[in-house]
């Protein structure tokens, strides 16, 4: 251990003293040494990295051309598709922004993607689920992740130590919650940043264009040569016309003595290059953009031939595709799309073939079996027109038991192949049914033993044809979209004439539409859809030798509502008046087919009555039973509900181990102690630093103990600005009543006003002309006053600062005082105006106050104008009068808690007091009695907004550094208040009686 001992030695032993040397500068290094810095900085600046503005980037010809092929995304429709890659309906993508369509909306979020790198959507409207109806995009100068200066003022909490909820993006100011922000980030960076240059070059050429076409460079001038005498300007006319005549003439010439001919040797445009410098600019905004040069008119291949499906291919792939997959894997998070679900771009008319290369592909699609007609028919935006079905080779079927004779019976369903077909009705002459109370539509949905065309086939349906499982299972569409069901059936009834049903139209704005248009008589038919077995009808022949196919038996499974059917007499039959006057046009005499024979059904008046009294019953749990089917679809979807996606992208929060200076245990260390201790040998001197830092730390000796004494010096008081203790802020209830908006200047305003009326209108007596009446006006000007304060700060404490800054709390409570002055100027405003008075008995009981005050509250509904009186702002001593007021048996008149039998109710935390119905807030800015002067009552107003005004603009803080001693914070503003009509106020006066 004698190696050990050495070093321990060499630890405890003092280290030398190094005198390090100092260097001074006397020059101040922030100004320039050389007057050529500053030429250098110049020069640069036009060519600098610093992003330009979008303004000045759509400026140039080629970014603004660039940008609307790169937008021209937005005219490609977005479409969400289910996991089974069926197209689902999305609100939100059907219509982002209800007021903006969506080809703007997607061309703004593109042109951010392009410029900024970011765009920004906000969610304006949900679903009860949660899941987005509608969005607006935010413009990404009115979005920030931090929060605004004066946020302290709206979230009443400390501007240093706010903290504010995860997920908080601030639009305009404004704090708006994560889950309602939609962020979209580009794969590319900003063109704005990454080609500044490129783009300040290019105006920097077109700067130099415009400098040669308005002003040409003279090829050729004369001087005077030395000694001559000066010519006047018209000798000097006269001398360059004579010479332009004779350069028309010949090309060689004579000059005077007296004159001296000069060339300009300045380059031309054409010797610049000026074309191709721009061309060149051109090619540069085009790879910064990731566009062909070509497609910004900048021609650098020979080619003349370019497939265009291949070349649209190309750019997709190439140019459009992370533009395109910014938004649409941003909207196929769980926060906009369920899961499973995903939104793409449908590109098919977009990367749309020729005619004959599309119709060879769905040949070979409808060979093998991979497409149907009715697919290539909609791919075509051909309408939809049924197929007849490929009739399959019959399998045996297990036949069902027969079911008890009723309205319905099951029937079984098979999957050997068929197909639903579609059945379009049209005009009928039958009377049109539609409850709106019960949201109901009803009518005859096929007739029996009618020939109709349904598009490829002639129908003939026998009685009794349709069967079907349940009646509930049998929606409603509409125009056969089986996406866009809006009922359920509640009645499927034979009649002699045809099958006559009933339907319940579901909540919900698209429901609405539809009960309105039967309403209106435009969607007034049925349309019937039906599935056939291999023996569901037989072929005959009608008068006219055409083919019929007349149905013995079909399934029934959906029903669409349609402005144009194919049966003439299928039609919906009535519009019901009332909830009371249901009836039905066409009373059932046949209950419905079953499979075998028939059971015997119930006779005609206990069909009626048994229908009676299940609309009935209907009408009155109808609304219970919907509610209850949202609540449970609600319930059960909870778990589905849309994700949070947090738009600020909080950085990950980072534990920081430091691994020990030697191990010991077999494993590696930072370093490996016996190998600094050889090259310590070696007169490593960092080496041995480690070592002897290690030795100290590891077998010094153990200190004695210390206290937080020993160390005062080292421990200093800390400073904890995050606990600053403001002054507490009165709340602005007359100001905030009042306020109408900013003023900009003092200029007055004068706004018209009604004076008086009279004999405008009498009572007329026969052959006698009546007497003119008047009609008179007025006008109220209203004049704006200034506000204004400051404050003085030596320049010392200016230049420390403070923690926290001195100039923030300083201009925090000058803002705060500013508010309150509004406040004050309010309630000095209604103090002096001269309104109707309502005097309440002075320190009167509980009872007769409320009861007085109660009185003249309802009187005002006979004033001119009625009870339009919303604003009910009470002084201090009336309001504690009345949130403490009981009656005789000692019961609250206004009750917090169990209100019953009251006239109104205090509101939590004794914050307001609502007086049947009237809401009434204190206002502390309202003079109270005055203690020990007889009559000076406190006064509290009731007043209509709309007649009590108040204008003021934002407060502007006024730095001035002029003089040597001190700083001044100034704050300057305008403000007005007027009332415009004073029977709009009233002064409700009260003498609580103190003394003292």
């Amino acid at each position: 251990m004698g190696w050990l001992r050495s070093l321990l030695r060499w630890a405890d032993a003092p280290t030398a003293q190094h005198n390090d040397t100092v260097v001074s500068f006397t020059h101040d290094l922030t100004t320039p040494v050389d007057p050529i810095d500053r030429i250098i900085r110049g020069h640069t600046t036009h060519l600098s990295s610093a992003p330009v503005n979008r303004d000045q980037a759509l400026s140039v010809p080629a970014v603004l051309r660039g940008r609307n092929l790169l937008c021209s995304i937005a005219t490609l429709p977005l479409v969400t598709r289910d996991r089974d890659r069926a197209e689902a309906r999305s609100a939100l993508l059907e219509q982002i922004d209800p007021d903006v369509p969506n080809v703007v909306t997607l061309a703004q979020t593109v042109e951010d993607l392009i410029f900024e790198g970011i765009s920004w959507w906000q969610i304006t409207d949900r679903y009860a689920d949660g899941w987005p109806r509608t969005a607006m995009h935010l413009d990404v100068g009115t979005v920030s992740m931090q929060p605004p200066a004066g946020s302290w003022r709206q979230l009443r909490t400390l501007p240093s130590g706010q903290h504010l909820p995860g997920g908080v993006v601030w639009v305009n100011g404004q704090p708006v919650p994560g889950r309602d922000v939609v962020r979209f980030d580009s794969p590319n960076p900003g063109v704005l940043v990454a080609a500044a240059r490129a783009i300040r070059r290019a105006i920097l050429l077109e700067k130099a264009a415009a400098l040669y076409a308005n002003d040409p460079r003279p090829l050729d001038y004369f001087t005077p040569v030395d000694n001559a005498d000066p010519a006047a300007d018209e000798e000097v006319q006269d001398i360059l016309t004579a010479w332009a005549e004779a350069r028309r003439e010949r090309s060689t010439a004579y000059v005077p003595a007296a004159l001296k001919y000069n060339t300009v040797d300045t380059p031309s445009p054409a010797e610049l290059q000026l074309v191709q410098l721009q061309q060149q600019a051109t090619v540069e905004i085009a790879n910064a953009m990731g566009l062909d040069a070509e497609d910004l008119q900048v021609s650098t291949t020979s080619r003349t031939y370019a497939n265009a499906v291949d070349r649209r291919r190309d750019r997709i792939n190439d140019v459009l595709a992370p533009y395109m997959r910014a938004i649409t894997d941003r909207l196929s998070m769980n926060d906009i799309t369920r899961r499973g679900y995903r939104v793409e771009f449908d590109l098919d008319d977009y990367m749309r073939a020729n005619p004959t290369e599309r119709w060879s592909t769905y040949q070979t699609g409808l060979a093998t079996q991979v497409l149907s007609v009715a697919e290539v028919r909609e791919m075509e935006g051909l309408p939809a027109v049924p197929i007849e079905p490929v009739r399959p080779q019959p399998r045996p079927q297990p036949r069902q038991p027969e079911q008890e004779a009723g309205m319905s019976r099951r029937t079984h369903f098979s999957s050997d192949g068929t197909e639903r077909i579609a059945f379009e009705i049209p005009e009928a002459d039958a009377e049109f049914r539609v409850n709106r109370d019960k949201r109901t539509i009803s009518g005859l949905l096929i007739p029996w033993n009618t020939i109709a065309r349904n598009g490829f086939a002639k129908w003939r349906f026998a009685k009794d044809s349709l069967t079907w499982t349940q009646e509930s299972r049998v929606k409603l569409n509409r125009e056969h979209d089986r996406r866009e069901a809006v009922g359920v059936a509640t009645r499927l009834q034979s009649t002699p004439k045809g099958l006559d049903g009933s339907f319940r139209i579901a909540r919900g704005p698209e429901g609405d539409q539809v009960l309105s248009l039967a309403e209106d008589g435009v969607l007034d038919g049925f349309s019937i859809e039906a599935e056939f077995d291999d023996d569901s009808y037989e072929l005959s022949r009608d008068n006219t030798d055409d083919l019929v196919r007349d149905v013995k038996t079909a399934r029934l499974v959906g029903v669409a509502i349609t402005a144009s059917p194919a049966f003439d007499d299928a039609r919906v039959s009535r519009v019901a008046a009332s909830r009371k006057e249901m009836s039905m046009a066409d009373t059932p005499d046949a209950p419905q087919r079953t499979e075998g024979t028939p059971a015997a059904g119930p006779d005609k008046q206990t069909t009626e009555a048994f229908t009676s009294a299940v609309e009935a019953f209907t009408s009155t749990a109808g609304g219970f039973t919907e509610a209850i089917k949202q609540l449970v679809e609600v319930q059960q979807n909870k778990t589905d509900g849309p994700e949070v996606v947090d738009p600020t992208r909080r950085k990950a929060q980072f534990a920081v181990n430091e691994e020990p200076m030697y191990r010991f245990d077999g494993s590696r260390g930072k370093h490996d102690f016996s190998s600094d201790i050889i090259a310590m040998s070696k007169k490593d001197h960092e080496a041995e630093a480690r070592v002897i830092e290690w030795i100290k730390d590891s077998f010094g000796p153990i200190a004695k103990f210390v206290s937080t004494g020993d160390v005062s010096t080292l421990n200093p008081v800390r400073q904890r600005p995050d606990l600053y203790v403001d002054q507490l802020q009165f709340p602005t209830p007359l100001w905030d009543s009042i306020n109408k908006g900013t003023l900009d200047d003092n200029t007055p305003f004068v706004l018209p006003k009604f004076a008086s009326a009279a004999n405008l209108v009498n009572d007329h007596t026969e052959g006698t002309e009546p007497t003119a009446g008047s009609f008179t006006t007025t006008s109220q000007t209203i004049t704006p006053s200034a506000v204004s304060g400051k404050v003085e700060i030596t320049r010392e404490a200016w230049d420390q600062g403070g923690n926290p800054q001195l100039s923030v709390i300083l201009w925090r409570q000058i803002v705060r005082e500013y508010f309150e002055a509004l406040e004050q100027a309010s309630a000095t405003m209604l103090d002096g105006l001269t309104v109707p008075e309502i005097t309440l008995t002075a320190n009167g009981a509980d009872d007769v106050v409320t009861t007085e005050l109660k009185k003249a509250l309802a009187d005002l509904h006979f004033v001119r104008g009625g009870f339009r009186y919303r604003d009910f702002k009470l002084a201090q001593d009336l309001y504690t009068k009345l949130a403490a007021a009981k009656d005789a048996d000692g019961r609250p008149l206004f009750p917090v808690l169990g209100a019953q039998n009251a006239d109104g109710t205090t509101g939590a935390l004794f914050g307001s007091l609502a007086i049947a119905g009237l809401a009434g807030t204190p206002a502390w800015a309202l003079p109270q009695t005055v203690f020990g002067t007889p009559n000076t009552p406190s006064k509290s107003y009731l007043f209509n907004r709309e007649d009590v005004h108040g204008w003021a603009s934002a407060p502007q803080r006024l730095d001035f550094e002029y003089r040597v001693a001190y700083v001044d914070i100034g704050v300057w503003g305008y403000k007005a208040l007027a009332c415009t009509r004073t029977d709009g106020v009233r002064r409700i006066n009260y003498d609580d009686g103190r003394t003292a």
